[in-house]
């Protein structure tokens, strides 16, 4: 009878310990929030636009608005833009890149293929220097047409900077971690599939930017909005592109409409 008793007994302390675990894991759960959803996560903005039409008032945003959601934030713009500053994109699970654009139509040649579809470019904040007996800066890059010229008016006068094409996206070091998202806010983004796939092949699970000419004020617009819908209110990035683009609509002088692509197509 007394062993029976003594079972009972330490029967129900187990049960009123295991009770009290349940209880102190769920009060745990109700009295410390979880972790923001950027928690442990880098992010990157480069603003090689900041020179010839500045934003502070959004780069404050983007920053403020990443870092209340954990994201540890560098920022880097005007002429710190430089070739070198795109090298290392792999290091950050969101890149935000607010710049000019191009393009290459197809039949043009780059990297020694014929284009049947046109290749985006971005240009950095650097100015271009041309090549000179003994100093020929980036002189493997235009080589190999990694690295071109671009050309934008500003000011009055056209402006020539180094300009990045989707080889050198391609070529890398490193893969993005997974869930990595890229966002180009500039013209002609997503004119073709060359640019955006440069990045997929990295391991990025998103590229957004636009398709077609869009100005700057949109453009700012739009970067604003897409980082309250994904970062501030935690909708998916695709849904938010989608809610973006549908308040915005085409551009109204260049057309261009925000745009997603995922890895999975």
């Amino acid at each position: 009878m007394r062993a029976r008793r003594l079972a009972q007994r330490l029967a129900l302390a187990a049960l009123s310990a295991l009770l009290a675990a349940l209880l102190a894991a769920a009060l745990f759960a109700v009295l410390v929030p979880p972790p923001p959803p950027g928690a442990g996560r880098k992010a990157v903005i480069i603003d090689s636009l900041y020179e010839w039409v500045p934003n502070d008032e959004l780069l404050a945003f983007l920053r403020g608005a990443l870092e209340r959601a954990g994201y540890e934030v560098s920022v880097i713009k005007g002429d710190r833009a430089t070739v070198d500053a795109f090298r290392n994109l792999t290091a950050y699970e969101l890149v935000i890149i607010r710049c000019h654009g191009g393009y290459l139509k197809p039949g043009e040649s780059l990297g020694g293929r014929v284009l049947s579809d046109y290749a985006p470019v971005v240009f950095t904040g650097e100015r271009y220097s041309e090549c000179l007996p003994f100093s020929c800066k980036y002189y493997l890059e235009r080589l190999s047409e990694e690295v071109v010229r671009g050309e934008f008016p500003a000011g009055g006068a056209n402006v020539s900077v180094f300009a990045l094409t989707p080889l050198f996206f391609e070529r890398m070091r490193g893969e993005f971690r997974r869930g990595s998202v890229v966002v180009v806010a500039s013209c002609f983004g997503l004119s073709g599939r060359a640019l955006a796939d440069a990045f997929l092949g990295k391991g990025a699970a998103y590229f957004i930017s636009w398709d077609w000419k869009v100005s700057t004020q949109v453009m700012d617009e739009g970067l604003r909005m897409l980082v309250e819908e994904a970062v501030v209110k935690g909708r998916g990035w695709s849904e938010a592109v989608e809610a973006v683009a549908e308040r915005l609509g085409p551009d109204p002088a260049g057309g261009g409409i925000l745009k997603i692509v995922g890895s999975g197509g």
